[in-house]
């Protein structure tokens, strides 16, 4: 029976390769898709994720040799090049290397999809089709997310798993889902896709309240807000309440269904339980300010170089814990050098989108949702280790894509003419790294 799936398996597998070459953004929007269910969704016991990635890559290659394509290099992926090269060399003062390559590589792999998304997506419209994948593969997730909750009556643990991912990792997950379908809504002209997004959007946050995570709740928040107060500033009022009222709108049918159709007596109590400690901070955010208090110490012996790559939990009298914070994380281990370099890669993905958006032609309202998704990134960095997690280097690949495509107001000749890029000379601009475009071909 093996012997007879192997060729119709075969034949798919070729069959997307085929796809992907031809149009490399394919390829970004299954990986997006199947990013939301990376520990459950194995080929041959490989993850689906690896498996693409490596596919993809592959293709990248092969199409600078056959069809004379380019690596796009930009400002961004030489920064991760020097974090990731000072991560490796403080591996050598850490005394215990127990598992450290397999961890090294698996950094370095994460931090690459950021370069694979930029090299993927090549136009507005390929930039579309990610997303769309992502945005699937994230309803998916929040429905499976919400039954989970709902069955379970609401207990949450640490040994938790949504479709093999953590259980406060799958609700990081799909609170981006929701702001990836609200970014995606501002890309689209037509009524039916933002109706579908928009459902995609209150899926998302029905289980976003579902999740009962903090931290999700924290950068979602934070997110909201800075995109109205960015859009008060350079659109005015109006623009910043039509925004503000379409997040309220999402907010409150998001509460309305789960708390009417969903929550229980005890869901009820501890939504109520959860909300009350995530703006006192009755408990010290679940004893996460009691860690990074206690590697406090061990930061300022070593407070340049850090005690090496991997070395968090030997450093850390609380031993069995994590960091839950990414700049704690990289402090820590690779000093305050890591932290810099880091913030380097940070800002080289804010300044652009910064500048571009202080333009007097520039896209605002889609810019503020780019401003929305990495402060929703930034947020999460400081309650959770983003910096080991896929979704941190593929969104800031989405935000570089998004200023370059969508950075400036289309001029009414174009927008009237031309909708899309098959439909205007040279096409849609192709992202060639460091700002520039180049027609697609």
């Amino acid at each position: 029976m093996s012997v007879l799936l192997l060729a119709p398996a075969s034949l798919a597998g070729l069959g997307v390769a085929i796809a992907i070459f031809h149009r490399p953004a394919i390829g970004a929007a299954l990986i997006l898709a199947v990013v939301n269910f990376e520990g459950s969704v194995e080929v041959a016991g490989v993850s689906a994720v690896k498996l693409l990635s490596a596919l993809c890559g592959g293709i990248l290659l092969l199409r600078v040799v056959v069809a004379k394509s380019k690596i796009k290099v930009d400002l961004t992926t030489w920064f991760i090049a020097l974090f990731l090269t000072w991560v490796a060399i403080t591996v050598f003062w850490n005394p215990d290397t127990t598992g450290f390559s397999s961890d090294l590589i698996s950094l370095c792999l994460q931090a690459m999809m950021y370069v694979l998304i930029i090299n993927l997506v090549r136009s507005k419209e390929d930039l579309k089709l990610a997303l769309w994948g992502y945005v699937i593969g994230g309803t998916v997730l929040a429905i499976i997310l919400g039954e989970t909750m709902v069955v379970g009556n609401f207990r949450r643990s640490t040994d938790m798993e949504v479709a093999g991912l953590g259980l406060n990792l799958a609700a990081r997950m799909v609170g981006l889902n929701l702001l990836l379908a609200l970014t995606l809504l501002h890309l689209h002209r037509r009524s039916l896709p933002r109706l579908v997004l928009i459902g995609a959007a209150v899926v998302s946050g029905v289980s976003s309240v579902l999740a009962l995570s903090r931290g999700n709740w924290y950068a979602l928040t934070v997110s909201f807000g800075a995109l109205v107060f960015v859009l008060s500033f350079k659109k005015g009022l109006v623009s910043s309440m039509k925004q503000g009222l379409l997040v309220a709108a999402v907010a409150s049918i998001a509460m309305f269904s789960a708390g009417t159709f969903l929550l229980s007596d005890y869901g009820l109590a501890k939504l109520e339980e959860r909300f009350e400690s995530a703006y006192t901070f009755s408990d010290r955010a679940s004893g996460r300010f009691d860690i990074w208090e206690t590697v406090l110490v061990p930061f300022l012996e070593k407070p340049f170089v850090g005690h090496g790559f991997n070395s968090f939990r030997r450093v850390n009298e609380w031993g069995h814990e994590g960091a839950h914070n990414s700049f704690v994380l990289i402090a820590v281990e690779d000093g305050l050098i890591g932290v810099v370099l880091f913030l380097l890669v940070l800002g080289s993905v804010v300044y652009p989108l910064w500048i571009t958006l202080r333009n007097d032609d520039s896209n605002a309202v889609t810019l503020g949702w780019g401003v929305a998704l990495f402060v929703f990134l930034a947020t999460v960095s400081v309650v959770d280790s983003s910096v080991n997690r896929k979704y941190l280097w593929f969104v800031l690949g989405l935000i570089s894509l998004l200023v370059h495509f969508y950075g400036k107001q289309p001029t009414p000749e174009v927008a009237e003419t031309a909708p899309s890029g098959a439909d205007r000379p040279g096409g849609d601009r192709v992202y060639a790294g460091g700002g520039a475009m180049l027609p697609s071909r």
